[in-house]
C-alpha cells in the first residue's frame, strides 16, 4: 500500500459519519498523515473528483422520476427483476432507497451517505491544507478546489432532500435544509439539519472564497478538476435556482467570456449502427465541456433491457416529440441531438425498428466516459432563461433579443445544416419562456437537470402507468402539483445513523 493510500485509510479511520467520539477509539497502526500539497491533491482526485470512480453514481435513478422516461409491461424473463429494481424511484415510494437496496439495484446506492463521504473528503483538505509542505500557488489551488466541490455536493443535496428554494410558501429561514457538516471533527452532538438558507448561504460563500484562488491559481487545472469555469457555473444555477435573475445571467455570461464554443455535431460524422459519435460534448476534446464530472455511458443502459420487442423503461413518447428529427433523410436530419444524446438500439428481431432507448452522451475513442458534469451550452440556455424572466417583468426587448440570440446559436451547432442554413426561431412572452424551457429539456436531458427543473418550475403533476405482471392491472401513480414527493425521502440508514435527523414528510 502506497503512502497517499495509507493516509487516506487512516483519515478514513479517524472520522466517522455523524456520531459520538466512542467511535473514534480506534486507530490505524499504519496510519501516515498526508504531508505535502501534491499528497492532498491526489486525495481530492481519490476521494473527492468522482470521475474514474469505480464506486457506482449518486443517483441513477433521477430521470425515472421525472416525465422523461416511461416504463412498458414486457413478460420476459428479465422484467420482474428489472421492475423491482426500479419501481421505487419510478413511482415515487417513500421507501425507495430501501427498496432499491433490497433489490440490489445496479449503481443505486444511498444517495445520501455518498454525497457526505465525498464532502467528507473535502472537509479533511480543508483542514490539512494550512500545514502541509508544498507550493504556495499549489496550495491555494488545491484550497479552492475542494471549496468549490464541497459547494457543488451541498447544492445537489439540499436540491435532492430539501424544498424547492423557491417553494410555494416556503420560510427558508426555518425549513430544513440537510445536514451541514463543516469540519472531519467528530463532536459528541449529533448534527441537526440546517435551514435551506443556511445551507444555500454556505454554498454561495465556500464558492466566493474560491473564485478568486482558482482564477490565479488554477489555469492549469485539467476538465476533470474544478476550473473557474467551473465556479462560474455553478455560480451561476445557484441564482438561476435562488430566481436572482440579473445575477444568474451575470455569472453565465462571465463563464462564456472564458469559453463560448459549442460542438457543431454536424462536423461529427453520422455515428453507424450500434456506434457512439466519433466525438460528443462529454468526450475529452470537446470544446464546450467545462467539467467531465460523474456517471458514465451505461448507467441508464440496464432500465433499456427488453425482449419481445418491449422496452422495459424507455425514452417518453414526449420527450421523442420535442425533437425535430428525421433518420431516414440522409441529407437533412434536423436535430441531431436525437441520435448523438442518446443510445439506440434495434427494437425488432428483424433488425430493421432502429430507436432511441435512453440517454448516453459519450464519444467514441475521444470519451471522458463520464456523461454528467457542466457545459458551455448550460450557461447559454442559463442565461437565457434568466433574460426571458426580466424581459416578462420590464418589457426590455433587448433582454429578449439576447435570449434568442443564445438560443438560435445552441441550436445552430445542434442542427443539421451541411446541406440546409439553420433557421432561426423568434417567440415573444410566454410562447418565449415556454420554448427556453423546452430547449433546456431537450438540451440536458438525462444530465439531472430535468427533475430539479421541474421542483422549481412549480412542481407539475406527473403521471406514470407502471406494471409488473401479466396477471396485473396497469396501475397509474400520479404526482401531484407541489407533492412533497418532489423532495426524496432521507434513507433509513442514515436516520439510523443520526438521531436528530429529521426525516422528510
Amino acid at each position: 500500500m502506497n503512502t497517499i493510500y495509507k493516509s487516506i485509510l487512516g483519515i478514513w479511520l479517524l472520522i466517522g459519519f455523524t456520531g459520538c467520539s466512542k467511535y473514534l477509539e480506534e486507530k490505524s497502526q499504519d496510519e501516515v498523515r498526508p504531508s505535502s500539497v501534491a499528497e492532498l491533491q491526489q486525495l481530492l482526485m481519490g476521494e473527492v473528483y468522482p470521475a474514474g470512480s469505480y464506486t457506482p453514481g449518486f443517483h441513477p435513478y433521477l430521470d425515472l422520476m421525472t416525465d422523461d422516461m416511461v416504463s412498458n409491461f414486457n413478460p420476459g424473463l428479465a422484467g420482474p427483476t428489472l421492475y423491482k429494481q426500479y419501481e421505487g424511484p419510478y413511482t415515487w415510494r417513500s421507501d425507495m432507497f430501501e427498496l432499491m437496496e433490497a433489490a440490489m439495484t445496479p449503481g443505486a446506492i444511498d444517495t445520501y451517505a455518498h454525497y457526505y463521504r465525498r464532502i467528507k473528503g473535502c472537509n479533511v483538505v480543508l483542514e490539512m491544507i494550512d500545514g502541509v509542505r508544498g507550493d504556495e500557488g499549489e496550495r491555494e489551488n488545491v484550497r479552492a478546489q475542494a471549496l468549490a466541490m464541497r459547494s457543488f455536493y451541498y447544492f445537489m443535496l439540499v436540491n435532492l432532500f430539501a424544498q424547492p428554494y423557491n417553494a410555494p410558501g416556503i420560510d427558508r429561514e426555518t425549513a430544513p435544509g440537510v445536514e451541514l457538516i463543516l469540519s472531519s471533527v467528530v463532536k459528541d452532538e449529533y448534527p441537526r439539519r440546517a435551514s435551506i438558507k443556511k445551507v444555500y448561504d454556505q454554498i454561495e460563500a465556500d464558492l466566493m472564497k474560491a473564485l478568486p484562488l482558482i482564477r490565479q491559481h488554477g489555469s492549469g487545472n485539467s476538465k476533470f478538476r474544478v476550473t473557474t469555469g467551473f465556479v462560474y457555473t455553478l455560480l451561476s444555477r445557484l441564482s438561476l435556482y435562488q430566481e436572482k435573475w440579473e445575477q444568474a445571467a451575470q455569472y453565465a455570461s462571465d463563464g462564456l467570456t472564458l469559453n463560448s464554443s459549442l460542438l457543431r455535431l454536424a462536423s461529427v460524422p453520422y455515428p453507424g449502427t450500434w456506434s457512439d459519435p466519433a466525438t460528443n460534448i462529454y468526450s475529452i476534446n470537446s470544446p464546450e465541456a467545462i467539467w467531465l464530472g460523474y456517471a458514465n455511458g451505461s448507467e441508464y443502459r440496464e432500465m433499456g433491457r427488453f425482449d419481445y420487442d418491449i422496452l422495459n423503461f424507455c425514452l417518453s413518447p414526449e420527450l421523442r416529440s420535442k425533437y425535430d428529427f428525421t433518420r431516414t433523410n440522409t441529407s437533412n436530419r434536423g436535430d441531431l441531438r436525437m441520435r448523438y444524446f442518446y443510445y439506440w438500439d434495434y427494437l425488432d428481431y428483424d433488425w430493421t425498428i432502429y430507436v432511441p432507448i435512453l440517454g448516453k452522451k459519450l464519444g467514441g475513442s475521444n470519451s471522458s466516459n463520464v456523461v454528467k458534469g457542466m457545459r458551455v451550452a448550460e450557461l447559454y440556455l442559463n442565461r437565457a432563461e434568466a433574460n426571458i424572466i426580466q424581459y416578462l417583468k420590464n418589457g426590455d426587448e433587448a433582454l429578449r433579443a439576447s435570449a434568442l440570440s443564445d438560443l438560435n446559436f445552441l441550436r445552430s451547432n445542434r442542427y443539421d445544416t451541411r446541406n440546409v442554413a439553420y433557421v432561426p426561431v423568434d417567440f415573444s412572452g410566454q410562447a418565449l419562456l415556454d420554448f427556453c424551457r423546452d430547449e433546456r429539456r431537450r438540451e440536458l436531458s438525462f444530465e439531472d437537470h430535468r427533475w430539479f427543473d421541474l421542483r422549481r418550475y412549480g412542481m407539475p403533476e406527473i403521471r406514470h402507468k407502471f406494471q409488473t405482471t401479466a396477471s396485473q392491472a396497469p396501475v397509474e401513480y400520479v404526482l401531484q402539483k407541489n407533492d412533497k414527493r418532489y423532495t426524496l425521502p432521507i434513507p433509513r440508514s442514515a436516520l439510523i445513523r443520526n438521531p436528530n435527523l429529521e426525516p422528510n414528510p
